[in-house]
């Protein structure tokens, strides 16, 4: 999900939208700039968080427990992106792309109004973001919780080893 930065952040400043400032301007401040921050900060640097976590797990986690972290990481880590893109492909996506055409027909003041925002399709478009969430959340985020929790029972049980130095000799 780490095109969430590149290709959705471009849409923002591309350098002839905003040069004309025809098309950056009318877009900044609607759904898709959070469409553009859901992506490029749980697509890219979440992403990274879960990585480095994981890799200080490996390095401190005995042989005979890894596994069952293994396994919690690895669900953990397509819940995340799964959920990340049900979130972009059902909700945020499509809640900007409808907002920036209200934005061409009436006005940047009426696509931020509670005009707009409290309509049908507006609001459906919102609480079709709930599926990914959910993923993102049970599918996602627990896992990973519990791959720590089972990585500190352990510890606290003896079963972690300590970090060896591996040098060659």
């Amino acid at each position: 999900m780490s095109d969430g930065q590149g290709h959705f952040g471009h849409a923002h400043i591309a350098p002839t939208s905003m040069y004309y400032k025809v098309f950056g301007a009318l877009i900044i401040g609607t759904i898709l700039t959070v469409n553009h921050g859901h992506a490029a900060f749980i697509g890219v640097f979440g992403m990274l968080g879960v990585g480095l976590m994981a890799y200080v797990l490996r390095e401190v986690t005995s042989d005979s427990v890894w596994p069952r972290i293994e396994k919690f990481l690895g669900i953990g880590f397509w819940g995340l992106n799964i959920g990340l893109a049900m979130m972009i492909v059902f909700s945020l996506f499509p809640g900007g792309l409808l907002q920036v055409w209200d934005v061409l027909q009436n006005g940047y003041w009426h696509a931020r109004s509670p005009e707009y925002l409290s309509g049908q399709l507006p609001r459906l478009i919102e609480w079709l973001r709930m599926p990914g969430d959910l993923v993102f959340i049970f599918v996602g985020v627990l896992p990973i919780v519990l791959a720590l929790l089972v990585s500190y029972r352990e510890m606290w049980r003896g079963q972690i080893i300590e970090p060896e130095l591996k040098l060659a000799r």
